[in-house]
């Protein structure tokens, strides 16, 4: 089955999380990604969860999951003879260039939007950083828990230890690398209609403001710093995670309607018309009262239990699961969301997520495995380029390329 993105190529400097992200989804949507790579590789190959491949080398599995379906060259940019390669291949080969490094760095070795798109017009160049290409924070390094905390995420999220803490995976690295996919697709439309690329610029922290929901108009309008609010939310109660007898279950009733059937599920009809808790905007100035009320009655039930009633009232929940029960449950495995990738060298494969975008005609299931390092280098230099063989033994010779096979 054909892909939406059939036919178009991308050349990813993505390294880490953010802008690998952004080539996987549109890895999976069916562009053809080339993955400049450093010659000792991206640091993501070396980090947790690894396994050891059958000839003792350690493969990763969330580099697995970010790079599956990819080719990879790794070459020296301070190479001149490599560095001539990569403009050439974006240059003439290239329909969109990802990048995730400070401002400035590719433009060192004339890789930047403004020298090539001189060259190649119709280029995309999309760029993820911490605070943008311009601005007064530009020039800052950055990672995911540093711009939670610099754009409101982290004071919202709740305490642990005694102290605020992050979202527990690097929310602003996938938002952020989403984010590009979405600005890569504009923009070749764009281009589709106008025959001009662009350049697409996405910041984590500017995907953070974008995250803070409510916050932003209740500072304006009620002047609400924002808070930790763990699973409540200010603008809905009962909004959070309940106790039961043998776990927790998610109870949100954002109307009164919603509350009303609770309410009779939980066989106290009466509360509906309680002075205190019985009306939606009520019942946000007394969570507490609210939140005694409905745990009260869960932790008397067994958490499916409390599911089954809440699907036959017909109620929004959600129970809190472990990862084994995400990767066995019925929805994951109807979906195909946790598949097996079966890595060269790792015998068992390394079970990765899925594409979460299902269309009706096109395909969107991973496309194959992630890359070796440098395994692709002659595919890349001496097939597309029409470099001879000579060139490429040459760079491998001066420490310009690294290869490795399968």
């Amino acid at each position: 089955m054909a892909r939406v993105l059939d036919g178009i190529k991308v050349v990813s400097f993505g390294l880490v999380i953010s802008a690998p992200s952004t080539a996987r989804m549109l890895t999976d949507l069916g562009a053809d990604i080339i993955k400049v790579e450093p010659t000792e590789g991206d640091v993501m190959r070396k980090i947790r969860p690894i396994v050891k491949d059958d000839r003792g080398e350690i493969q990763s599995g969330i580099f697995t999951a970010l790079n599956c379906g990819e080719k990879s060259i790794a070459v020296d940019l301070k190479n001149p003879d490599a560095c001539a390669a990569v403009k050439k291949l974006i240059v003439e080969w290239a329909d969109v260039v990802i990048a995730n490094f400070k401002p400035g760095t590719l433009a060192k070795f004339g890789l930047d939007y403004e020298t090539i798109s001189r060259e190649n017009p119709g280029i995309i160049y999309g760029e993820i950083s911490g605070y943008g290409q311009k601005g007064p924070w530009k020039d800052r390094g950055a990672y995911d828990i540093c711009v939670q905390s610099e754009c409101g995420i982290t004071a919202q999220n709740g305490s642990w230890g005694g102290k605020p803490h992050r979202v527990g995976f690097s929310v602003l690295d996938y938002g952020t690398g989403r984010d590009l996919a979405i600005g890569i697709l504009g923009a070749l439309f764009y281009r589709e209609r106008t025959g001009r690329g662009q350049h697409v610029d996405c910041s984590l922290y500017n995907t953070g403001v974008t995250l803070l929901e409510d916050t932003i108009p209740g500072w304006d309008l009620e002047k609400a710093l924002g808070k930790p609010v763990g699973s409540r939310h200010a603008s809905a109660s009962p909004h959070n995670l309940y106790k039961t007898k043998d776990g927790y279950i998610n109870i949100i009733a954002i109307n009164d309607m919603l509350w009303g059937r609770l309410c009779d599920m939980m066989g106290k009809p009466e509360l509906k018309e309680d002075p205190v808790i019985g009306r939606a905007l009520d019942r946000l100035d007394h969570m507490d009262e609210v939140d005694e009320v409905v745990e009260s009655w869960t932790k008397e039930h067994t958490t499916d239990e409390v599911a089954d009633l809440m699907d036959k009232f017909k109620l929004p929940r959600g129970k809190l699961q472990n990862i084994r029960e995400i990767i066995e449950c019925e929805q994951t495995v109807y979906w195909n969301m946790t598949p097996k990738v079966q890595q060269p060298h790792v015998p068992d494969g390394i079970r990765v997520n899925n594409c979460p975008i299902k269309y009706s005609d096109s395909e969107t299931d991973i496309r194959g495995t992630a890359p070796l390092l440098g395994e692709h280098n002659r595919e890349v230099i001496c097939d597309i380029l029409g470099y001879p063989d000579e060139f490429l033994k040459k760079l491998e010779s001066e420490g310009g390329a690294k290869g490795d096979q399968v």
